[in-house]
């Protein structure tokens, strides 16, 4: 069985990266980031999508570790309230754990929206949130205050034995285990003005995962979000695209896209995360994209890149 890790499907993992309202020329200062500031980050806009509200309708309880625990779709995920404890996912009789990036100076985490745990800092340039959404998907959320924040981010994966990591060559990642696999999707960022910004995956092939994004001497305006997700167990289907489509997409046209991602709102959150980057990309090369999107959820999807 095929799960799919997008590090969001009915379970999906994101791992979203946010930089905090400062030019990339700004100083870093040594406040850290309150919860507020973090929720403020994570509710900007993402490609004309209203992140946050994905999991408005997200039920969550508390134990005496755990921030939020909320089962959905099958799929139990348990985020703690220490940031340094890592996420719980359990489904089908399995369990992986992921490790939170640069935790050092978390405070406890607090709940800032249904469904959304933000984790504070009392120093740095860098904080997590974590959110469970309406579809079982679990995106990671790093908020970075300044263009002084790090490039790099791991996550390690607490796996079942026999369990291994490999990188396709559309630049996601499949998570093997015992009983199926997970895919992590490509992963994609872009600054407050919707520039993209390039992201990539590298792994051990065992249990880290480090998302890169390049934004140190580049001309952008922050936040910068990234959202790679990672999902399970999901079916779906693939459109493709033609050559004028392609192209017609890369000019960021939501009448290319069409249906395919149930309306206007689908459509500019596919534009936004990936999809006119990538059929920029495709056409620049006369080469046509071609996406697999979840049957569940019209904001789980893969991008290719293929000949006509």
């Amino acid at each position: 069985m095929r799960k799919s890790l997008r590090i969001a499907s009915a379970t999906a993992l994101a791992f979203s990266l946010s930089m905090a309202g400062m030019s990339a020329t700004a100083h870093a200062d040594t406040s850290g980031l309150t919860a507020s500031a973090i929720q403020s980050a994570v509710a900007s806009p993402v490609g004309g999508f209203d992140l946050p509200s994905t999991s408005d309708g997200v039920t969550t309880t508390s134990t005496a570790t755990a921030a939020t625990v909320a089962t959905v779709e099958g799929t139990t995920v348990t985020v703690p309230k220490t940031a340094s404890n890592g996420v719980q996912v359990s489904t089908g009789g399995e369990q992986i754990g992921i490790s939170l990036p640069t935790t050092s100076g978390t405070q406890t985490g607090t709940i800032t929206a249904p469904g959304i745990v933000a984790y504070p800092t009392t120093s740095g340039d860098v904080a997590n949130a974590v959110q469970t959404d309406e579809a079982g998907a679990v995106r990671f959320l790093t908020v970075l205050k300044d263009a002084d924040a790090p490039e790099e981010f791991q996550y390690s994966l607490d796996l079942p034995e026999g369990s291994s990591i490999t990188k396709e060559d559309d630049g996601s990642l499949t998570v093997h285990t015992p009983t199926g696999a997970y895919t992590v999707s490509q992963p994609w960022a872009h600054d407050a003005n919707g520039q993209h910004v390039w992201t990539q995956y590298f792994t051990d092939g065992e249990s880290t995962i480090d998302l890169v994004v390049n934004h140190h001497g580049e001309d952008l305006a922050y936040p910068i979000t990234a959202d790679p997700w990672l999902s399970w167990g999901w079916s779906g289907v693939t459109v493709n695209y033609s050559r004028n489509e392609t192209r017609a997409i890369g000019a960021g046209s939501l009448a290319a896209v069409g249906s395919f991602f149930g309306g206007s709102v689908g459509a500019a959150f596919f534009l936004g995360a990936g999809g006119e980057f990538w059929s920029q990309y495709a056409s620049r090369r006369n080469l046509c994209v071609s996406v697999w999107k979840s049957y569940y959820s019209n904001y789980y999807f893969r991008i290719s890149v293929h000949g006509c």
